[in-house]
């Protein structure tokens, strides 16, 4: 049992928590299992120095003696292969003999079953991938490609996302998960919704979309019409006179798409009066002028 290092076969830091080391094996058992690989030897001897080091690494006392010496020293009856066989149907040996210490019972049994078999027609696994959208996509709907890893077999699959998906929501391809045992139908595929990176000017809000439009002061006060952009493209929407600085202009069913098209949001439009940082004389006293002519004071009442 010298000279292995069985944090680098478990792929963990020598720092690493119990349950992180847990984690790590659990994830190479059952993707080299010799149940899934049958008549590989690459595969069993693989599996064979994952167990080991999952038995050196999963025990608390020959963890500190690993650590100590390099070397760990198995009990009798515990020795590589296992004197009972492999673990849930590995070349057909019994798995209830096998007692290779760290729990594997329990940790084969959330692998491959209460049961600790896989034998008959069984549905296969549903796989689940998390994935990121762009706003766009997730507003209007995309197309997503994604390698697909079963237990036997990869596949490109293009999975379609519907429009409107937010973070957290959940696109179900059905039959499109990990494969069936003996001829059993496939398990669901899901894509997780787990970022949605931001727009450079559309925020969402449930199924409205709101943009910030800066306008001049003239614009404002006179009124105008300005082409603004919707996630559709462009529209024209009419700023009426008189607009102040905070109001919102609803453009209606322009925001995030339902699944009917009655279901869809709408846009708003909040105004944003902006002010030039630099006034030459002349442009002042037109101001002074301007507030002569149209004297008002927006805080009375307010306190």
């Amino acid at each position: 049992m010298a000279n292995k290092n069985y944090y680098d076969i478990l792929g963990v830091k020598k720092d690493a928590s119990d349950d992180e080391i847990k984690k790590a094996y659990r994830g190479l058992a059952k993707k080299y299992h010799p149940d899934l690989h049958p008549g590989n030897k690459a595969m069993e001897a693989k599996f064979k120095d994952i167990n080991e080091a999952y038995a050196a690494l999963g025990d608390p006392k020959k963890r500190a003696d690993y650590d100590l010496t390099g070397t760990v020293n198995f009990e009798p009856g515990q020795g590589w292969p296992p004197s009972g066989g492999w673990p849930p149907g590995a070349g057909g040996q019994r798995y209830e003999d096998f007692q290779g210490g760290g729990g594997f019972e329990d940790i084969f049994g959330e692998i491959f079953g209460s049961r600790g078999r896989r034998r008959g027609i069984q549905r296969g696994e549903d796989l689940e991938y998390n994935v990121e959208l762009d706003f766009m996509q997730a507003v209007r709907g995309t197309d997503i490609r994604l390698n697909v890893a079963r237990r036997d077999s990869t596949e490109l699959l293009t999975v379609k996302v519907p429009p409107g998906v937010n973070i957290g929501s959940r696109v179900r391809a059905g039959g499109k998960g990990d494969s069936g045992w003996e001829g059993g139908p496939n398990g669901d595929l899901y894509l997780i919704i787990k970022t949605i990176r931001p727009h450079q000017y559309f925020r969402r809000e449930g199924n409205d979309i709101y943009l910030d439009l800066p306008i001049t002061i003239r614009e404002a006060v006179l009124g105008v019409e300005i082409k603004c952009p919707v996630v559709d493209g462009f529209t024209t929407i009419k700023i009426p006179p008189g607009t102040h600085s905070g109001q919102k202009l609803r453009i209606k069913g322009k925001g995030v798409y339902g699944l009917h098209e009655h279901e869809r949001g709408n846009q708003y439009v909040v105004v944003n009066i902006t002010v030039p940082k630099r006034v030459d004389e002349d442009s002042k006293r037109l101001i002074e002028r301007f507030d002569e002519l149209n004297p008002q004071n927006p805080r009375k009442g307010l306190w």
